[in-house]
């Protein structure tokens, strides 16, 4: 019978269960098991060994208590008996136990990607919150991508693993809608483009499938154009946000059908100095066009040069023009 256990045990880790499900599993098991127990108990008081069935109904009733316990704590609302010892326990022996269901969201928040991807290490300095506008085009990129992720098992929108009735209770205690997503996903890739006078954001699941999805409307307390001239402006995140989420409603939950988003965070640096920026760049190639086109009789003649006061004319003899002279004979 042990060995049974020990082999559904082991069968179990190589299963990738919550915390919580485990427990109700290992619960049901003991629960099982124990009373195996009971009838080793009853086999040696039937064969008048009175000392060790005492002994097996004891560690009956020990177990049978704390499956009492685990069973109002995994499998009811209460969690709590008002007969448990385990904090007396913890207290003699010194244990600091862990709670099973705070283990278990510490879990699922580990699984998810989150907002740790980056386009390299960044100093918190360096941000500069960024506002985004939605184009209906790019509203439904970003529902696309988001999908796509979702089928990849890259992105779980699965309200972390909660129960309608945990959902239910989550709701009552923090008075907020449970959204789908845990927390803001990385999108796998991202980049920042400028269009004419635009900021674009691209993203996707790589380079090759990119899609716009957002505009860049303000960044910090400037304009997305006013920043393009005072700082060079580099892309260091971006993450999908939103989605479903549910809510009580008369009967029940009510799933609230929420569009996916996207929020981003800008890295800059000051332009030095020196540097001139992307619309002086242009009218500088501008100039240098208008220049290059002048009419020959606008510019200074290839004979005059010019010395530190001014111009002055050239050594160089002019050419003489030998159409007007008549030879004598």
């Amino acid at each position: 019978m042990f060995t049974l256990f020990d082999m559904i045990r082991s069968s179990l880790s190589y299963v990738n269960l919550s915390t919580v499900l485990k427990n109700r599993i290992y619960t049901i098991l003991a629960g099982i098991g124990n009373f195996y127990l009971l009838y080793v108990a009853f086999r040696f008081f039937q064969n008048g060994f009175w000392g060790r069935g005492t002994l097996f109904i004891l560690a009956f009733l020990v177990i049978l208590y704390f499956t009492y316990l685990n069973i109002l704590y995994y499998f009811t609302k209460s969690k709590k008996s008002k007969y448990d010892i385990s904090p007396w326990i913890e207290k003699v022996l010194h244990i600091q136990s862990k709670d099973p269901m705070t283990a278990a969201e510490e879990e699922r928040k580990e699984m998810a990607p989150g907002y740790v991807q980056t386009n390299g290490i960044f100093k918190n300095e360096d941000f500069l919150p960024a506002t985004v506008v939605h184009t209906m085009e790019q509203r439904d990129n970003i529902q696309q991508i988001a999908a796509e992720l979702i089928r990849m098992d890259y992105m779980k929108a699965d309200y972390q693993g909660l129960n309608e009735e945990e959902i239910a209770e989550k709701i009552q205690t923090t008075g907020k809608p449970v959204p789908a997503l845990s927390a803001p996903v990385a999108l796998p890739y991202f980049e920042l483009t400028r269009k004419g006078n635009s900021l674009i954001v691209y993203g996707g699941l790589n380079q090759i499938d990119r899609k716009e999805i957002a505009t860049v409307k303000e960044v910090g307390l400037l304009t997305a154009r006013e920043a393009m001239k005072r700082y060079q402006l580099y892309l260091a995140t971006a993450v999908i946000t939103g989605g479903p989420e549910k809510i009580n409603g008369r009967t029940g939950l009510i799933e609230k059908d929420t569009p996916y988003g996207v929020q981003v965070q800008v890295a800059y640096r000051e332009r030095a100095a020196e540097e001139p920026s992307m619309d002086q760049r242009r009218s500088m190639v501008t100039n240098s066009t208008e220049t290059s086109s002048t009419p020959e009789h606008l510019t200074r003649s290839q004979h005059e040069t010019f010395d530190e006061f001014g111009p002055r004319q050239s050594t160089q003899a002019p050419q003489k023009h030998w159409r007007s002279q008549k030879y004598k004979h």
